[in-house]
């Protein structure tokens, strides 16, 4: 089966929900709650960014970049958050299986949990898929790391993780669409230095298999 490109979804102000919690931050979304984050941009003028090749020419290349995002445009030292952002609605076929690849890309400073979930348009309800719905673990989010463990170079807000799953939501026998959500809980560390920064940024591309 060929594999189609369904959407490249960003991290912005424009479409990205925060809350207390990342589980709470994906109910919003799924809901339809305004996005009610910040664009912090690169904060302290350091941090990696993750950018679009220059001369990107997949039909992905109008998404813009992903902003660096915060609940507030000031920092406080051992915050965390939950984050999330939901895809298009993805119509299934009936009467075939309809698999999907995900391929995200996550920067935060200081730590991030992120899940990736599918859900059901009939419903908040959970589509069993292998691979999904689990936490991916990007640093401890207990804010006295960055004052007992993560004290040195490479900096845990130095890496950019990356994850992609192959995602098969069985054969569908009765119309329905399905979102994918990402979530994220981002933990600002305590540190003993002068400088003191929060941010989150991803990218995630979603690809369909689609009979010939």
């Amino acid at each position: 089966m060929p594999i189609i490109p369904i959407q490249r979804l960003t991290s912005s102000t424009a479409n990205v929900v925060s809350a207390a919690d990342k589980a709470t931050a994906a109910a919003l979304a799924l809901a339809g709650a305004a996005p009610n984050v910040v664009n912090v941009g690169n904060a302290p003028l350091i941090w990696p960014e993750i950018r679009k090749f220059d001369n990107d020419n997949t039909v992905f290349a109008a998404a813009p970049d992903p902003q660096a995002v915060w609940t507030q445009p000031t920092f406080i030292p051992g915050e965390t958050h939950g984050f999330a952002a939901v895809s298009i609605t993805v119509p299934l076929t009936i009467g075939i299986i309809n698999d999907f690849l995900i391929a995200l890309t996550v920067f935060a400073d200081n730590a991030v949990t992120a899940r990736i979930q599918a859900v059901s348009t009939l419903g908040v309800s959970l589509f069993p898929v292998p691979g999904l719905d689990v936490d991916l673990n990007a640093g401890s989010l207990n804010p006295v790391t960055g004052i007992t463990t993560d004290v040195a170079n490479p900096y845990n807000w130095q890496k950019v993780r990356f994850y992609s799953i192959p995602a098969s939501l069985g054969l569908i026998s009765i119309a329905v669409g399905v979102r994918f959500v990402f979530s994220f809980q981002v933990t600002n560390y305590l540190t003993n230095g002068a400088i003191n920064t929060a941010g989150l940024a991803f990218s995630a591309d979603i690809y369909q298999a689609t009979p010939i």
